[in-house]
Formats: C-alpha cells, sequence, structure tokens
C-alpha cells in the first residue's frame, strides 16, 4: 500500500563487559524510583546497582527498569538509580516474579511519566553496518522491530492480506503510516519477528498479535499525504526476543535535528519487487540516500498535490531503480547512531517505485514525536 501519485540480557551483557564505571555528575538529580526509594537520575551506565540487577535477574526486571527511565542522556537512558547505602529487594514479588503465573496475564503497566517510550534495550540490531548497495534479502534477526499490518480477506478468512509494514517502538505499540489505517476498518493484526511471510521452516518464529487500538494523526490529509503517521496499540503486550526487539524513536538532538542529506539510511519491508508487481515473501533490505528538500520539491513540482515541507524526508537514487513500493508503506527509515538504530522517518509515498529522479517520501518522526508520545499508554 504504497501510496501512488499516480532483549535485555544481550543489551546490558555487551554494557557490563565494555563498562567502566566513572563517578556520578554532581549534576544528577534527586529522584524516587518505582518502589519508593530516593536514588539520584543518571545514565544507565553509571547505576551499577540496576546493572548488577539486570544481570542477576534478566528479563524479570523488565518492567521495572522500563518504570525508573527517568530521562535521556545522549544516546543513553538515565534511570533513578537507588542511593548506594540501599538495597534492591530482588525478592519482592510484585517486581521480581520467581515464576511465570500458570495462565498469564498482560504485565502491569509502567507507572513512569515516560512509560515504556524509553525501551532501554532499543535499536540494537542483528546486523552489521556494511553498506547495503542493492535491495537484498535480510537475515534471521537483522531488524527486531520490522512489522508486518495484517488486514482481513475477503477471499480467505484464514489468511490475512499482508498490505503495510510498520516499526515496534515499544512493547506495545506499532509506528506506521497514516494511509495504512485511514478507513481499514479491515486492518486487525501485526506480525512481529518474521523472515519469510509465507515458509514456515525459515527460522524464525514470529507472533502475531491484535491490535487494540489504532490511533491516526488528527490532521492526516488524504488528498495531500501530509502528517502521514499512526500509532498502533496492541492487545498485549509482547515479551522482548533476539528477533523482537523495538527500535528507538530520534529523541536525542543530535539525531532528532540532522538534516541526513547525503546519508544512507536503511530501509526493509515485504513491498513490491517492482511497481505493480508480487510481493516480497522475503524480508527486504536496502540503503537509499537522503536528497536536499530543494532536489526533492523540484522533482514533485508537477504533483500539485504533493506537500514537501519540514515534516518530510525524501529519499532515492537519481537513476532510480531501487526504492520503497507498494507494501512497504509505513515502515522504517532507519539510521544507526554509535550503533543504536533510530526510525527517523517512516515509508510514506511515492510516484511509482525508484523511477529515475523521483525520490520517495517519508514521514519525518522527529517533527511527530509529541503525537507519538501522546499514544504511548
Amino acid at each position: 500500500m504504497y501510496l501512488n501519485l499516480g532483549n535485555f540480557i544481550q543489551l546490558f551483557g555487551a554494557l557490563m563487559t565494555l563498562l567502566i564505571i566513572t563517578p556520578v555528575n554532581s549534576q544528577d538529580s534527586s529522584c524516587v524510583n518505582p518502589i519508593g526509594q530516593s536514588g539520584y537520575c543518571t545514565n544507565i551506565r553509571q547505576c551499577r546497582t540496576l546493572l548488577e540487577l539486570l544481570r542477576t535477574h534478566g528479563n524479570a526486571v523488565g518492567d521495572f527498569l522500563r518504570s525508573s527511565v527517568c530521562g535521556y542522556d545522549n544516546y543513553d537512558p538515565k534511570v533513578c538509580c537507588p542511593d548506594g547505602r540501599r538495597e534492591l529487594n530482588p525478592q519482592q514479588p510484585d517486581i521480581f516474579p520467581n515464576k511465570p503465573d500458570p495462565q498469564p496475564t498482560s504485565p502491569p503497566r509502567p507507572t513512569s511519566t515516560y512509560g515504556p517510550l524509553l525501551s532501554p534495550e532499543c535499536g540494537i540490531a542483528n546486523t552489521t553496518y556494511t553498506r547495503i548497495v542493492g535491495g537484498v534479502p535480510a537475515k534471521l534477526g537483522a531488524w527486531p522491530w520490522i512489522a508486518a499490518l495484517g488486514y482481513r480477506s475477503a477471499k480467505n478468512s484464514n489468511q490475512p492480506q499482508w498490505l503495510c509494514g510498520g516499526s515496534l517502538i515499544s512493547s506495545r505499540h506499532v509506528l506506521t503510516a497514516g494511509h495504512c489505517v485511514h478507513r481499514r476498518k479491515d486492518l486487525y493484526l501485526v506480525r512481529l519477528g518474521d523472515l519469510d511471510l509465507y515458509d514456515d521452516n525459515d527460522g524464525a518464529t514470529p507472533i502475531n498479535v491484535v491490535i487494540e487500538t489504532v490511533n491516526i494523526h488528527p490532521q492526516y490529509s488524504p488528498s495531500q499525504y501530509t502528517n502521514d503517521i499512526a500509532v498502533l496499540r496492541l492487545q498485549n503486550e509482547v515479551q522482548f526476543t533476539d528477533h523482537i526487539r523495538p527500535i528507538c524513536l530520534p529523541i536525542p538532538n543530535e539525531v532528532a535535528n540532522r538534516d541526513y542529506v547525503e546519508t544512507l539510511p536503511f530501509i526493509a519491508g515485504w513491498g513490491s519487487v517492482y511497481f505493480r508487481g508480487p510481493s516480497a515473501a522475503h524480508l527486504q533490505q536496502l540503503q537509499i540516500p537522503v536528497v536536499s528538500p530543494q532536489t526533492c520539491k523540484t522533482a514533485f513540482q508537477r504533483f500539485k498535490t504533493a506537500v514537501i515541507d519540514d515534516r518530510v524526508f525524501c529519499a532515492g537514487y537519481a537513476k532510480g531503480g531501487k526504492d520503497a513500493c507498494q507494501g512497504d508503506s509505513g515502515g522504517p527509515l532507519m539510521f544507526p547512531s554509535k550503533k543504536t538504530f533510530y526510525v527517523i522517518g517512516v515509508v510514506s509515498y511515492g510516484y511509482r517505485c525508484a523511477e529515475p529522479g523521483i525520490p520517495g517520501v517519508y514521514t519525518k518522526t522527529s517533527q511527530f514525536l509529541d503525537f507519538v508520545m501522546s499514544h504511548l499508554n
């Protein structure tokens, strides 16, 4: 549906290996953690107590850590680090259950003001950063936040149609394009952790999660394709694994304020391999160059309804041939910063697919952070 104008352990295990504990910054502010203990708000790399807790208790402390987030220090989350004179009680049943309930229910929602937004494990990809010179099949787990959106099929009620993409941004929310959800009452499902949508022997262990709520930007315009962004709330929280993990939102200023012109962000999806062609069963990945706003405006000047402004990025090769296409809509435009991936854009629209001289248009995520955050409940 590309619009046409015509886990905790892996991340913090690495941190524990590389970490050098530094003195607490005197500017760190005081805070109270989710169980009422006083502490200081500091970079998680400087909080020996929580890092040790994560090492010994693993995923059982996930919700507690998310609730402890109190801000951001450049690229790293800041947490309410308990006062060193106190000890956290690892036997506290509400925070560190010893075993799962035999009839599991949804885990309690974090009580932090930031909710699940600042997941410390976001943006860690199972891929290398070597250049992808053409659209190529992705490897298992390469992009653990990539989601496929399922729509009810009139022909086969047991088999959804995978018509759009998205990206997991929390344990319960998926970011996608507004046109993927606009007046689409048939949208009902999100698939996570898959590689080949139609192959059960690809090594993936995907999950399907029912969509609970669809939140489209209130100023989305289906005629001008502006404010083309939406947030899906899932019916259940998902457990993060090696193959299912969120991507980071572009919150750090260094990420949010960059223009990205002449950089090569990544895109990935199961969209058509060419205009009006068949969809790719196997997840594809590609790098595309971001072009200047003026270049983009010139390319789209003959399309009177197209609005090229500071709410969008434009990206594509001048010679064409490689681009997002139908079915890739809603998927992330991804850029790594210090080995952490951020969703800097959302696949929105273009003219046909990979047409020479006409780049694709991507909703600029940083321009819509207030909208996105307001729906991370």
